[in-house]
């Protein structure tokens, strides 16, 4: 059983966060890559600050290792960042419990971070918590979505009735461009009034976005 976590940490709680806390742009981890039993972040720094001074203040951390200008795009630059030593905590949980980081970045102006980690039971994911808890790394846990992959987390969320006005207007071509059956139609075809079906229909919609966007939506 597949689980995936939205968790917020605070950057003071961990390595990464506070290595790279001398800037408050946005930072956003693409990868984590096994190297010498660690786990090594590739990651987008946006624009903004004085690029040279974030890597001298960086590279100037007993921690760092290097850390690696890789590319440029318009609106952040891409780096890697090596250890110098075995970082304990959030990395180590991370590592020694098979949990995946899938998501990672910034928020509350570089203060905190926010990360989508999926694990591969419920089992491995409270075996990560204990051990981020033993190293005194306080996780904020926001939502848990179980079995992400065989049913979302906004379909599960949606009522009997608001599925079935999904269904009927997917299937009436009222989301196709041009539009095929009205509201009208569709909730002729329900038994109900045009507007029944239009508050059912928005609240459908606005649970399976919720759910997609749910750490968008948190963000300070």
């Amino acid at each position: 059983m597949t689980v995936i976590a939205g968790v917020v940490v605070d950057a003071e709680d961990f390595a990464i966060g506070d290595v790279l806390s001398p800037t408050t742009t946005r930072i956003d981890l693409t990868q984590f890559v096994p190297i010498d039993g660690q786990l090594a972040p590739y990651f987008w720094k946006e624009h903004g600050g004085e690029k040279a001074e974030f890597e001298r203040r960086v590279r100037a951390d007993d921690r760092v290792r290097s850390l690696t200008y890789l590319d440029g795009r318009v609106d952040a630059h891409l780096y890697h960042v090596e250890w110098a030593d075995d970082i304990n905590g959030f990395l180590s949980a991370l590592r020694d419990n098979d949990v995946l980081v899938e998501r990672g970045r910034t928020t509350n102006g570089g203060s905190q971070w926010q990360f989508t980690l999926r694990a591969f039971s419920q089992r491995d994911l409270s075996a990560f918590q204990s051990a981020c808890h033993e190293s005194d790394v306080q996780l904020d846990i926001r939502r848990v979505h179980h079995n992400p992959d065989s049913s979302s987390d906004g379909e599960r969320r949606m009522s009997g009735k608001q599925r079935e006005a999904v269904v009927t207007a997917l299937k009436g071509g009222y989301f196709n461009v041009p539009r095929g059956k009205s509201q009208t139609e569709l909730a002729e075809e329900v038994g109900i009034s045009r507007q029944a079906f239009a508050r059912r229909l928005k609240r459908a919609e606005r649970t399976v976005f919720e759910s997609m966007f749910w750490d968008e939506l948190e963000a300070p």
